[in-house]
């Protein structure tokens, strides 16, 4: 892991990478900050700022959960990194949504992980199996399945989301 200090319009934000993840997300860097989930989450002065002057579209309670690619019990597509829109999956930015209720590419602040992108979906998502059907549901991409394990056993279940306009 490492500290990255990015320079914006004159705003320095520090993000917290694991060099396998910023190697994989370098696009991402001027949307959202990367942080490894197994450390905890200290929001940055620049994504606090953000929040307080953008009005989120919707504040929702939701059921996190995770899924992976690699090390067992994962579908063909998940395996493959491959996304319902068609954007490979990326951990640490990928999550899973029901569209209808938070739209693909929207920016969704999670609190103790920060920023991440509706990129894909399943049927599990949309059935709230994961909540029997009380919450909606988020589930957050890793790359394999120990990190997901590890993530899943140290967060909260049930969260307060913040759902942005689209990326």
């Amino acid at each position: 892991q490492f500290k990255l200090n990015l320079i914006l319009g004159g705003q320095v934000m520090q993000i917290l990478c694991r060099l396998s993840v910023f190697l994989c997300s370098v696009w991402f860097l001027f949307k959202t900050e990367i942080t490894a989930p197994s450390k905890q989450y200290t929001p940055n002065p620049a994504i606090q700022q953000f929040i307080k002057k953008n009005t989120p579209k919707k504040e929702i309670k939701v059921r996190i959960t995770a899924y992976w690619a690699k090390g067992g019990d994962t579908d063909g597509w998940s395996a493959k990194r491959q996304s319902s829109t068609g954007v490979k999956l990326k951990p640490n930015v990928s999550v899973a949504v029901d569209p209808r209720i938070i739209p693909y590419f929207s920016r969704i602040y999670i609190p103790n992980l920060g920023f991440r992108v509706a990129h894909d979906t399943g049927t599990a998502v949309i059935n709230k199996k994961a909540s029997s059907g009380k919450y909606p549901v988020i589930d957050i991409f890793f790359l394999n399945k120990k990190d997901a394990i590890r993530f899943a056993n140290s967060n909260p279940k049930i969260v307060k989301v913040k759902v942005f306009d689209k990326i």
